[in-house]
């Protein structure tokens, strides 16, 4: 298996110096996603766009074992690594060296993340969950090959609520993450997904940066300009106190 990797990152995994890799295969087939090879594929080659190269799962391992007296932290991206048989013996992997670990999910794969947190071996440090739009709407995420209408949907509140059991709390940090896409997140999603969230969650919020989009079209959405995208963080923030724009 290829995966990508980025060697060395400061922003993968906040307040950590961190390696990044990025498993390929998604259950989900976003428009607006920025890693289309990687989730379209079972694997990848070639060199990757930016900072990140292509390269066998080994080599990433041995990067690991090389920078492991440098880095803190591994970040395990995708694609939507909760799909990829990878990803245990990669959690162990960073944790036999010592290194705090974090996943990114899109939150639609609500038993293996909770197999993933129950098993000391391979509980992450922090979990970093997407939450694209109001759970009503996931059936726009989805292209031919993705993962249905509302089952999406349902499978996000089935991950909302274990990370949101006390048992998980203590052990485990966990940052929520909504990307502000024109006609897709607006102020009524925001209202929506807020209802979702623990009132102190750390929330971060972006601005949509069309370019690399795996439907072209969604190329053509102009972002919200600095006044709009102001307010809608202000709205986030009045319902849940640590949403921040990044």
């Amino acid at each position: 298996m290829n995966v990508g990797l980025q060697k060395t990152s400061l922003v993968n995994y906040p307040g950590r110096v961190a390696a990044a890799v990025f498993l390929p295969g998604c259950n989900l087939r976003c428009p607006f996603c920025h890693n289309g090879q990687l989730a379209t594929a079972s694997s990848v080659s070639g060199p990757h766009n930016g900072d990140n190269e292509y390269i066998p799962l080994e080599e990433a391992y041995a990067h690991l074992d090389k920078r492991a007296g440098v880095l803190s932290g591994l970040a395990i991206s995708g694609g939507e690594p909760l799909l990829s048989g990878a990803l245990v013996d990669l959690i162990k992997k960073a944790k036999s060296l010592g290194l705090t670990v974090k996943i990114d999910t899109n939150g639609t794969l609500p038993d293996r993340l909770l197999a993933i947190i129950e098993n000391k071996a391979t509980r992450p440090d922090m979990i970093a969950i997407d939450i694209k739009t109001s759970p009503d709407r996931y059936g726009e995420l989805t292209t031919e090959g993705g993962a249905g209408s509302s089952f999406a949907g349902d499978a996000l509140l089935r991950s909302l609520a274990i990370l949101s059991q006390p048992s998980s709390l203590p052990l485990l940090r966990i940052e929520y993450r909504t990307v502000l896409i024109p006609g897709l997140v607006g102020e009524e999603e925001l209202i929506a997904i807020s209802l979702l969230l623990p009132p102190d969650a750390d929330w971060q919020l972006a601005t949509f940066v069309p370019g690399v989009c795996l439907d072209p079209s969604w190329n053509r959405i102009e972002p919200y300009g600095n006044a709009e995208t102001r307010r809608l963080e202000s709205v986030a923030k009045k319902r849940i106190s640590g949403a921040s724009l990044r």
